[in-house]
């Protein structure tokens, strides 16, 4: 009993002394971080804190996508319930309150992972002290020492405030959690440490990406060496891959195999185009090597188990990082981001080498590590205390009015817009945390099947294809044909951080100016709804470019008849009204993004979806004097299946462990 307290003390105190030092995340306010994607979850959290339904459909970024399509759902559903709970704050500051305080969980599941497998407390408190407080990135990776920032920050710590990488926290928290569970499930033989594993094991892979596949890598190596060294523990490599395909069952309501062939195919292009070359089958090669390494290191020495499953994992993050940082060679994309694992396993091996030598037998050896640990830690200590000392004072937030991207996107709801918004840069992330207007951007295109929205942002921001004489002309019928009504366009000069539109002038004097200061502006479309009708002539026949954006002039000036406007109304986020007179040889034309699962009826009978150039919604509608077209989103089959599978497999595991509980208690 005494020691459980105390490990519990140990733990609080760690979470305590990390809230301690990031204090400042803690409070409302706009950070000092102007490129952080921060507003993008956050917007995610506040769209689920009201519409909830991930069967449904989010009118609100990318011209509209599937709920489910838009992120995987454990940071924003929870940062929508704690949003519910708290209504006092405001949504954006709810959603860092909950990532601030599981990356400051971060050294507590590292205390009791290291507590688990060593049976040390004081180490394990050691390890966590020593990650709480240094960053070898700094010194081991020049272009990371180069993102310092302001102030030193840990490095997990920068990326989180820096870059927004809040649910990359939140998993790379509940990895060693589920390393745990699954080490211990694997060695015993009950199912509620099975299902307690593969319920782990869900949470990771539904928290984010690139920490479900760190996840994966990791499970790899425990197989690996917990198979070589069955004799020594009594692992069984079928109960780790049981656990595995039961976290799957749970979780698949969400992880269909579409979802995952869209975002492992999206992936690579949205990764700065990420491309399988000689290069990357070299490096795959070489990633199949390492666990290979660790299988006959623990063939020879079983009693190191826990040694060289560290050592497996850490040279694979490693070996990933590295390749980015020295050799500006990706194994994977966005190989970069795995530094932080990198350094998570660094603190555990590092201190568990240095526990080893010290028990060594031979004073020669303890001696030389005495003093290569006197040389090493001799550069950490300026970083310990500008973090405990300046952190406070350089890192607190300023009020959100104090940010151009706020004022903007202030001004943009005051006008009440019918038609979308066009934002680039830090608007375009942080517009939906405020305020839920519908916008051409968005912040996450990994899961998009339909990404017509990304083709119409890339031409309008970079007039590709465009002449200097022309640009503001196919700017603005791209954007009237997206459905814009309002464009935020910001200056070299601005405080914004991205300022991603290529000459911002180039508006200038085409559109009516309704918002400037400084070098940011907003400017009005002429709008005149979500559906009109379209003869078949005037379409655009094939994907539009600026280069024959002219071709876009019959459309456009079929938006413009009145005789051809429509009254377009969102019922509900998954449903859709479009009534008027449909004339004869005209097609109803939407600026509503294609995706499968929309159906339609017209006064009652059933109307074919079909899919135009620019990827819009279009209806044949037959031609009437008065009609009323409804259209309703439904999910995907393998959406529904894979909500029936995981639930009767939570259903059935919970009745599960009741049994063996109550079999046991017999």
């Amino acid at each position: 009993m005494a020691s459980r307290r105390s490990t519990i003390l140990f733990a609080l105190g760690l979470f305590l002394l990390n809230v301690a030092l990031n204090a400042p995340f803690f409070l409302p306010g706009e950070g000092q971080y102007r490129d952080s994607i921060e507003g993008g979850y956050a917007s995610m959290a506040r769209f689920i804190s009201e519409h909830p339904d991930p069967f449904g459909w989010n009118p609100v970024q990318y011209m509209g996508l599937p709920t489910h399509r838009w992120y995987l759902p454990l940071v924003p559903y929870t940062s929508a319930l704690l949003i519910k709970l708290l209504p006092m704050l405001k949504p954006e500051h709810v959603y860092r309150l909950f990532v601030v305080t599981m990356t400051c969980l971060g050294p507590v599941s590292m205390f009791l992972f290291v507590l688990y497998f060593t049976r040390r407390r004081n180490w394990a408190l050691l390890t966590a002290l020593a990650y709480t407080f240094y960053s070898p990135s700094y010194l081991v990776f020049p272009a990371i020492m180069r993102d310092q920032g302001i102030t030193y920050l840990p490095w997990r710590i920068q990326v989180l405030m820096k870059y927004g990488e809040g649910p990359h926290n939140t998993g790379l928290t509940l990895l060693p959690l589920a390393l745990i569970a699954l080490w211990h499930a694997s060695t015993r033989r009950r199912f509620w440490q099975l299902f307690a594993a593969a319920a782990l094991l869900a949470g990771v892979s539904l928290t984010n990406w690139v920490a479900c596949l760190a996840l994966g890598w990791c499970c790899l190596a425990m197989l690996i060496v917990g198979t070589a060294t069955r004799q020594e523990h009594g692992f069984s490599g079928k109960r780790l891959i049981q656990a595995s395909a039961l976290g799957y069952a749970l979780a698949c309501f969400w992880l269909t195999p579409r979802f995952i062939h869209t975002t492992l195919f999206n992936w690579p292009v949205d990764a700065f185009q990420y491309k399988v070359q000689m290069t990357q089958w070299m490096l795959f090669g070489g990633m199949i090597v390492i666990p290979l390494l660790g299988w006959f290191a623990a063939m020879k020495r079983p009693v190191l188990f826990y040694n060289v499953f560290l050592a497996i994992c850490l040279a694979g993050f490693l070996f990933v990082v590295g390749g980015h940082y020295w050799f500006a060679a990706d194994a994977i994309p966005e190989s970069r981001r795995y530094a932080i694992e990198a350094e998570w396993f660094f603190f555990v091996v590092l201190l568990e080498l240095v526990r080893f030598l010290l028990l060594h037998p031979n004073r020669l050896w303890r001696d030389a590590l005495m003093v290569a640990l006197g040389v090493h830690l001799g550069w950490y200590p300026p970083q310990a205390r500008a973090y405990a000392s300046e952190t406070w004072i350089m890192h607190r937030p300023s009020p959100r009015q104090n940010s151009i991207e706020y004022r903007v996107a202030e001004f943009v709801n005051s006008k009440q817009p019918r038609g979308r918004i066009y934002a680039g840069g830090g608007t375009r992330f942080r517009l939906n945390s405020w305020f839920l207007l519908p916008q051409l951007g968005g912040t996450f295109e990994s899961g998009l099947s339909n990404r017509s929205a990304l083709f119409f942002h890339y031409m309008i921001r970079t007039g590709y294809q465009s002449p200097p004489e022309r640009r503001a002309q196919d700017a603005i019928l791209l954007m009237r044909a997206a459905g814009i009504e309002y464009a935020v366009i910001h200056g070299p000069k601005s405080t914004e951080h991205w300022k991603d539109f290529q000459g911002p002038t180039a508006l200038e004097g085409a559109l009516p100016k309704v918002f400037e200061e400084g070098d940011d502006r907003v400017y009005k479309l002429p709008f005149t709804g979500f559906a009109h009708l379209v003869k078949g002539s005037e379409y655009p026949q094939s994907r539009v470019l600026n280069a024959n954006a002219p071709d876009l002039i019959p459309f456009v000036a079929a938006m413009d008849d009145p005789e051809r406007q429509l009254k377009f109304e969102w019922l509900a986020n998954h449903r859709i009204r479009i009534q008027g007179r449909i004339a004869p040889e005209t097609i109803v034309s939407t600026r509503v993004a294609f995706h499968p699962g929309w159906d339609a009826t017209q006064n009652g009978q059933p109307l074919e979806v079909e899919r135009d150039a620019m990827d819009f919604i279009m209806l044949r509608a037959r031609p009437a004097e008065h009609s009323v077209i409804e259209l309703a989103y439904s999910p995907a089959k393998q959406q529904i299946v894979g909500t029936a599978v995981s639930a009767l497999t939570w259903i059935g595991c919970l009745a599960a462990v009741i049994r063996e509980r109550k079999r046991r208690a017999a």
